[in-house]
């Protein structure tokens, strides 16, 4: 009987082989963040991309290991073949091959310490609680009232900060909190400056560190500090001074910075901006005004022709009434009809004569025609 013909028998595919025991490592937390020391060897980086791919081997095995370019561009050295190393790795396996490797995250020569594991395990777990997270991270307000500092007392941060703050923004308040910085106690004593700056009224508090060596970074990665850090009631910026070694610190803080600088202009508005910026308001409040004027301008200079009109129509119009007027007037003046032939007599009494009762024989009498008067006596009178 063919082995495909058995009911009794699961015919897997490679790809289901692989990726099974691909998930048996991943659910091995014994495989999760292990450390490993051994020789580079057999070293490659993936040109434009800069993802690195080497083996590490002892007297007796060798490993592939795979560190892509987000961790390797952390590193403050070059790798070379034949330099002994310790990696903080985990064992994965990769699954068109279906060989296994370590994906690096970190890489120490030889004799530097073996803190990673326990500091890569505590950042995975205040990671896992939000504490990272960039959506809890708040904005810096760059026209702030008051400024806490925290750093070592009398330090060139200090100084810098100071400087930098007064020259772009004059008008605001700072108040320092010295501190210790690195060394034995450095992080008790940083959280104690923390404590008194959360009483101060603040719209932003800076932690800088300035320069020193990354080795004495320990104080920032204080569990009992990061977590006063992802829990202020204003935004903190960190400026602890390394762009290669990122502490948890600057990981919970709402903003990082390289440098003391950088941090003072972070937490500040420049007022050459805000000068630039009143300039442009002006020019803007100028040109509404000069638009608005001609606004208005064009609404009289139109309203001024309609009032004219209006005006013009309406002396049309009592000019055409005065005319009419005039007209029947004229044509009810008695003495327009005397330029027609008529005339007008008066008697002595100034009674115009319409009967020939009216005069008496022998008395004057004026008679007006349109250029003039005739005066006359009456001789006889006949009755028609």
């Amino acid at each position: 009987m063919a082995l495909s013909d058995n009911p009794l028998s699961l015919i897997y595919s490679v790809t289901d082989i692989n990726s099974y025991v691909k998930n048996l490592l991943k659910s091995d937390e014994n495989l999760h963040y292990v450390l490993v020391r051994g020789e580079i060897s057999n070293l490659k980086v993936q040109a434009g991309v800069g993802h690195h791919y080497f083996s590490l081997k002892d007297e007796e095995s060798m490993v592939n290991v795979t560190l892509f370019n987000s961790y390797a561009s952390k590193l403050d050295f070059a790798l070379e073949n034949g330099m002994e190393v310790i990696i903080l790795a985990s064992v994965d396996l990769y699954v068109s091959r279906g060989s296994y490797q370590l994906n690096a995250y970190q890489v120490e020569q030889v004799g530097e310490g073996k803190a990673l594991v326990e500091l890569e395990k505590l950042k995975q777990k205040l990671n896992a609680e939000g504490l990272f997270d960039p959506a809890r991270k708040r904005k810096i307000n760059i026209f702030p009232n008051r400024i806490g500092v925290i750093s070592g007392k009398g330090s060139a941060a200090i100084k810098d900060i100071t400087y930098n703050v007064f020259r772009r923004y004059p008008c605001v308040e700072i108040y320092f909190f010295p501190s210790q910085v690195q060394g034995d106690g450095a992080a008790k004593d940083i959280i104690r400056a923390f404590d008194l700056a959360q009483k101060c009224d603040l719209d932003t508090l800076i932690i800088s560190r300035g320069g020193g060596a990354s080795e004495d970074l320990a104080a920032f990665n204080d569990e009992a500090l990061v977590r006063r850090v992802a829990a202020s009631k204003m935004p903190v910026i960190s400026a602890v001074g390394h762009e290669i070694d990122t502490t948890l610190v600057e990981l919970a803080s709402d903003l990082r910075v390289s440098t003391p600088t950088g941090a003072a202009e972070a937490a500040t508005i420049d007022k050459r901006e805000i000068e630039q910026s009143l300039f442009g308001y002006e020019e803007e409040m100028n040109e509404i005004i000069s638009s608005k004027v001609k606004e208005i301008r064009d609404s009289i200079n139109s309203y001024k022709k309609d009032i004219n009109n209006i005006l013009i129509h309406k002396l049309d119009l009592i000019k055409s009434d005065l005319n009419s007027k005039k007209s029947l007037l004229d044509s009810l003046n008695p003495y327009s009809v005397l330029s027609r032939g008529y005339s007008l007599t008066y008697n002595e009494k100034g009674k115009v004569v319409t009967s020939i009762g009216d005069v008496n024989e022998g008395e004057n009498i004026r008679t007006l025609v349109s250029d003039g008067e005739i005066h006359s006596k009456v001789s006889k009178k006949e009755k028609k």
